[in-house]
């Protein structure tokens, strides 16, 4: 590559170091501070949250003194790009730069979105004039008006030049830090140390406070990200060069300590029952130890007001960085030259900044759901291109050891070695599956279509500037005495998201006390059917085997079950009139034949259908009467043969738990038999058996069972070992069905599908299921439609219904799924559910408007108890209420 050198520069310079301070420090602390710090308490307690952060600004501290030195070294606009350049080329240079663009533009993007939305938190009226959905969130004219004025002022602002801007970010970043050091210095009086008894730490054990305590250090790198605008405007700051080094790194370490002091503040002055309460009620935590702290609601908003200003602040340093990334990469000829255009009154890359303005007043009417991807995809554009800025520092070191460097960092080989490993760990935890961050299919569609795009520009600047492509002209030291900064970022809150999704549930909701009863002997794993005939031997010489009509036989597994009873000298007896949503009078009928034939005990073979139905015969054949008696309490029992269940299927959990739904052929009533003697005596889950399951079931299922997870863990009933396991299972489901959906799915991912259909079951039988549920027994009984089809179309809406109610576990709930609030809970489920083809309404499934009055009458008739477990049941689930509902879903 050939050096070219230049001795003046094309921008304006300010020299007011505490300007691009702010927008460094603004970026970084944004708004995640007023809605994320229960999220981090609740996690690893209060000493361990402010812990979690230290050990995170650790990470992110090496990393920041590679900038330190660099930045200085050459303080030229583009940063990453001239970095990159001078140690790699120019194709290095323009993956690095190309992959920050993408950073900085999506959460441009979002944060144009993330303004209107936050204003409906202080005012919900704010919302008028329904326009459409996108994925599930509706677009409203206020909404999007609101996102458009601000998108066109912030764009406005930028292009009257970085300080106009800088100054901007001076005043709301100050506001922001007002009204933190407002909160501290108040916790600080009004505050109690008893308030932190209790939640210091999060987890049992040293192991488990370690645990947490790495969970929030996990999430904490990815809120510091924006002291890298600095780099990017540093051709505009006119101060000592050694001083930009040394901004960067203060402002790095002011990040550390506003985040840590404001989770100790929350904690002292909020105990931890007031912390659940305030995530439960509102949401906003920080906002109400501000109240707390003040005695006044009026100072909750004063804090939800500067979180507010974060989101400017944030928006606008990554408009800054984004537009001079895209300058730089025009003056080396590798994007289109007229992204290089400078205004000739303000010298500010104009036609860079009026695109990324552009593309963040479209971006709302794309609806704040779908950017939620982009930005995921763009802060893994962030790290890839600290790890390439990491490797440049060494690669420079090594290249150019003569180099000026103002800010020269000791130990560089040390330096250098632990940013190249602190970024590579950060980009394995978006690669790597089950990390709470871990890009979802749709987000690395993004990145593939930001590297498609990237393609095209590269192959056309080759093509059309030939040898300019890559062309760098080096400032002098000279001039670069001085210059202007004016970027950073603080990744929205959003990003806490994900990194929250496995959190440990920290409500008091059960210090009523609770019961736990669960006793099933769970036989799990790959090639464990062949357990069956030993198993089953104990019980006595004759097995009934109960099962559906084809499936079993086809696959060969009811004979392989057959035989295995045979040989250990077993008689079998076969029952395989099953159907889907078995009938209480196919299960009278296999009871009549289980007592004619002597049966010793039953074998449940098959999906969730031949599982119901044979422990509905298990059942009758030791007890008189009809079964309709037994459903409806008329009658109870606690005896029943002998029971092993051996699922084809996964998902629909009668393998662990005491219910059998079956359906009344008279009166269409779909209700449960409910016993603990129908608990299996032993369930041999293998998921070999369950490979054969044709793609449309994986899907039904799949959303069966995570129906199960997310109604336990929010149902009334919930208590803290059902909330454990949901909380274990829901990402397995999450994170792995789409893949057995398509085909793709590893002998490791059918395995974790298999274990959460298991303990959807369990969690169930003990926490029990909710509205959803309740609201589809009528349609499949109805219309005998698929359980899990029925459930795709009902379970968002209720969701939407009941979220606010129980706010804190349908924000777990929603971060799992990749949202971030409660309200995102129900379109990142619907995202799964198109993911798995289930996009359907009522009325696909063949329900019309004049069936409303009978689904509503007959949900309250046979699943009372269901509508009481259900959060906010004496709102909505009156027989208006559901009927309102259920027209919602056609």
């Amino acid at each position: 590559m050939e050096t070219h050198t230049r001795s003046t520069s094309n921008f304006f310079k300010s020299s007011c170091s505490l300007l691009f301070l702010m927008i460094a420090f603004g970026a970084m602390i944004g708004w995640g501070w007023v809605v994320s710090t229960g999220d981090w308490i609740g996690t690893a307690g209060v000493v361990g949250a402010m812990l979690g952060f230290i050990l995170g600004g650790v990470m992110i501290f090496f990393i920041g003194m590679a900038y330190a030195e660099l930045t200085p070294a050459m303080p030229e606009c583009g940063g990453e790009h001239v970095f990159s350049m001078r140690a790699m080329g120019p194709v290095g240079s323009f993956i690095c730069t190309w992959a920050i663009i993408l950073g900085y533009v999506s959460v441009v993007c979002f944060e144009a979105c993330a303004l209107p939305t936050i204003i409906t938190y202080v005012w919900p009226q704010f919302l008028q004039g329904y326009l459409y959905s996108v994925a599930g969130f509706d677009i409203y004219a206020t909404w999007l008006a609101t996102a458009i004025v601000f998108a066109v002022f912030i764009t406005v602002i930028n292009i009257m030049g970085a300080k106009t801007a800088a100054k901007l970010q001076n005043i709301l970043t100050l506001a922001i830090g007002a009204a933190g050091i407002l909160l501290i210095a108040a916790s600080v009086v009004t505050g109690n140390p008893s308030n932190l008894e209790g939640q210091m730490f999060a987890g049992s054990g040293m192991q488990g406070m370690m645990s947490t305590i790495i969970k929030v250090a996990a999430v904490s790198p990815f809120f510091f990200i924006g002291f890298d605008v600095i780099p990017q405007a540093a051709e505009e700051i006119n101060v000592p060069l050694k001083k930009i080094g040394k901004i960067l790194m203060l402002s790095i370490v002011l990040g550390v300590g506003f985040y840590a002091l404001v989770i100790f503040s929350v904690g002292y002055v909020m105990n931890g029952s007031q912390i659940a309460a305030s995530y439960n009620g509102s949401g906003l935590v920080t906002a109400d130890a501000m109240a707390n702290a003040f005695h006044s609601t009026i100072m909750a908003k004063v804090l939800i007001l500067a979180g507010m200003c974060g989101i400017i602040t944030s928006w606008n340093s990554f408009m800054i960085g984004g537009s001079r990334a895209m300058y730089s990469m025009a003056e080396s000829y590798m994007i289109p030259k007229f992204f290089g255009k400078l205004h000739p009154k303000t010298n500010t890359p104009y036609v860079s900044i009026l695109v990324v303005g552009l593309l963040s007043v479209l971006a709302p009417f794309a609806g704040r759901k779908m950017l939620v991807w982009i930005v995921d995809a763009g802060n893994f554009g962030c790290i890839l291109a600290y790890c390439m800025v990491s490797l440049s520092f060494i690669i420079l070191h090594v290249k150019e050891p003569t180099m000026p460097r103002p800010y020269k960092v000791k130990h560089w080989k040390f330096i250098g070695a632990m940013a190249v490993l602190m970024s590579a760990i950060m980009i394995m935890l978006y690669i790597l599956p089950g990390t709470g961050v871990t890009l979802a299919p749709q987000e690395w569609a993004m990145v593939a279509g930001w590297t498609l795009l990237g393609v095209v520009f590269f192959i056309f600047s080759k093509l059309v500037y030939k040898e300019k492509f890559g062309y760098y002209a080096q400032l002098t030291v000279g001039e670069t005495a001085g210059n202007e900064t004016e970027e950073d970022t603080s990744i929205p809150a959003r990003a806490a998201t994900n990194l929250m999704a496995v959190e440990a549930s920290a409500p008091d909701e059960w210090n009523h006390g609770f019961d736990y009863f669960l006793p099933v002997n769970l036989v799990f794993g790959q090639g464990k059917v062949e357990q069956v005939g030993k198993i089953a031997t104990v019980h006595g010489s004759t097995a009934m085997i109960v099962t559906g009509g084809n499936s079993v036989k086809r696959t060969g597994t009811y004979d392989k079950v057959r035989t295995l009873l045979e040989n250990e000298g077993m008689d079998t007896v076969l029952f395989d009139k099953v159907t889907p949503n078995p009938l209480t009078t196919t299960v009278e009928e296999g009871a009549k034949l289980a007592v004619e034939r002597h049966a010793d005990v039953i074998i449940g073979l098959g999906g969730g259908s031949a599982m119901d139905a044979a422990k509905g015969i298990a059942f009758m054949a030791m007890n008189d009467g009809d079964v309709t008696e037994y459903i409806y309490g008329e009658k109870t029992s606690d005896k029943a043969l002998p029971l092993i269940l051996v699922p084809t299927t996964f998902g629909t959990g009668s393998e662990s738990n005491g219910f059998a739904v079956m359906t009344n052929p008279d009166n269409g009533d779909k209700k449960s038999l409910r016993s603990p003697a129908l608990v299996a005596t032993a369930s041999i889950v293998d998921p070999d058996l369950m490979r054969s399951m044709p793609s449309g079931v994986i899907a039904a299922n799949g959303c069966d069972m995570l129906c199960h997870c997310i109604e336990a863990f929010t149902a009334n009933n919930a208590q803290p070992f059902t909330d454990a396991l949901a909380l274990y299972a829901i990402p397995l489901i999450a994170n792995n069905i789409v893949s057995l959906y398509r085909g793709e799915g590893t002998d490791e991912q059918w395995s974790k599908v298999c274990l959460a259909g298991t303990i959807g079951g369990m969690v169930i039988n003990t926490a029990g299921i909710t509205l959803g549920h309740a609201m589809e027994h009528p349609v499949s009984g109805l219309k005998d439609v698929t359980h899990g089809k029925g459930l795709a179309a009902i379970e968002p809406k209720t969701i939407e219904a009941t979220c606010k109610y129980n706010r804190f576990k349908f924000g777990r709930v929603a971060r799992i799924l990749g949202g971030f609030t409660a309200e995102d809970c129900a379109p990142r489920m619907r995202t799964l559910l198109k993911d798995l083809d289930l996009d359907v309404t009522l009325t696909d499934l063949g329900i019309e408007k004049k069936d409303i009055p009978w689904l509503a009458g007959n949900a309250r008739k046979v699943s009372p108890g269901n509508l009481v477990n259900t959060p906010g049941s004496e709102l909505v689930t009156t027989e208006e209420s559901l009927e309102r509902l259920y027209e919602s879903m056609l």
